[in-house]
């Protein structure tokens, strides 16, 4: 049975008897039931800052939940290292991790890995993972018992369905994914096959014959090997493409990439990795999870989670207002912190429903809306994580914290 994270009232009571406190706690957490679920809390102070209410709610309640869950086993520390972080050349924090996940190479329809871009120069990904800083970083994560894959891509429909239905294909991408793990003495692949949901692509079927060949032939030749597969999490939702209980059995992790509930190009701002279901829209990584419980093994399932969100230009300063066409952006963690650090004007929200942050300001002019991950809304993922005993986290990703390590705290207690 799914649980759900428990958000306790964090209070600063000293020399109070231990029933006094329990009394306190009670009453505080039936009020807190009765409140509307936005407030704003100013992110300029520490963790015992003070909450002020706004127009918008009527009582307020710490955005700060306890982690008072103690998981039975240890559970998996991932983070994804996109190829473009590895060219800024930052410094990253591998400390602690369990797996770093290279991403990633791109593999065409006919099986094979995209090296060579028209021109016949080396692509960048490619570039990147045998560049010096890549060696530094993967010796720096050796050095930490820290596992090294490569995710291997493709976000293409008709690719996918080309590569997954053609046995030549399937056995070309067994035979060059071979040579990847030898050839880089890796301890696993990711397999992140991303396309846009629709039923005209017989993917099911296919991707179970697919995975199958796979790890069967991966396995026989490397017995320890790590095979992992990501799954859309507003997909898993509502798509036939996946058969999870199948990809359950033959996945050694199946990662739940819970976050872009909302997207750049959204009409409406909002959460992009909402703890529980919205008021304007169903989606959700509760519910996404509740379409794995049963079917994927739960210390198999690995909930990714975002060090980022988005911005969008808004027509009001409403709470998921309707956004400017193309205006959807990035938003970094560190992106976000340093612009809350440098404008004592912006204050942050907190949607308690979904247990998410989100700010309004405005430039030149413009309305603006962020809606991001903060220590808060990190917290109560990593509680709801180990209430429901999953295999761990993967996150994506690893150096768009920037200079703002307090994520890390979180994640490490």
């Amino acid at each position: 049975m799914l649980k759900l994270p428990q958000i306790n009232l964090v209070m600063r009571i000293e020399n109070i008897e231990s029933n006094w406190v329990m009394f306190l706690g009670l009453f505080a957490a039936a009020f807190l039931i009765s409140a509307t679920s936005v407030m704003v809390y100013s992110l300029r102070s520490t963790d015992s800052q003070e909450v002020v209410a706004s127009a918008q709610a009527e009582a307020v309640s710490s955005p700060d939940p306890d982690i008072n869950y103690i998981p039975t086993k240890k559970q998996e520390i991932i983070a994804f290292l996109p190829s473009w972080v590895i060219a800024k050349n930052e410094k990253l924090n591998l400390d602690k991790l369990s797996q770093l996940i290279y991403f990633g190479i791109g593999v065409n329809e006919d099986g094979s890995l995209v090296k060579i871009k028209d021109g016949g120069d080396a692509v960048l990904e490619w570039q990147y993972l045998n560049s010096d800083v890549f060696k530094e970083i993967r010796k720096e994560a050796e050095q930490n018992n820290t596992k090294i894959l490569v995710a291997l891509k493709n976000f293409d429909n008709q690719e996918i369905d080309q590569l997954i239905s053609d046995p030549y294909a399937i056995g070309k991408f067994i035979k060059e994914a071979s040579l990847l793990i030898e050839d880089y003495d890796l301890d696993g692949i990711n397999i992140d096959f991303e396309y846009v949901t629709q039923s005209d692509f017989p993917t099911a079927k296919h991707f179970n014959g697919f995975l199958s060949e796979v790890t069967q032939s991966l396995r026989e030749k490397y017995p320890d090997i790590v095979i992992s597969v990501d799954l859309n999490a507003t997909a898993v939702l509502v798509d036939p493409a996946y058969d999870m209980v199948k990809i359950g059995e033959l996945a050694d992790q199946v990662i739940l990439m819970g976050y872009d509930y909302h997207t750049m190009k959204s009409s409406q701002a909002g959460p992009i990795a909402p703890l529980h279901a919205m008021a304007k829209s169903g989606g959700s990584i509760e519910k996404s999870l509740e379409s794995l419980t049963g079917r994927v093994p739960d210390d198999k399932t690995i909930l990714g989670i975002p060090f980022y969100g988005y911005e969008w230009e808004t027509v009001s300063e409403n709470y998921q207002s309707e956004t400017v066409r193309n205006s959807g952006a990035l938003a970094t963690w560190g992106r976000v912190h340093d612009l809350l650090e440098s404008r004592d004007d912006i204050q942050a929200n907190w949607d308690t429903k979904t247990q998410s942050p989100w700010i309004v300001y405005k430039q030149s002019g413009a309305i603006k809306q962020i809606y991001y991950e903060n220590r808060h809304s990190l917290s109560a993922k990593m509680n709801f994580v180990k209430q429901n005993n999953l295999g761990g986290i993967a996150i994506w990703a690893l150096g768009y914290e920037g200079d703002h390590k307090e994520a890390w705290d979180i994640i490490f207690l």
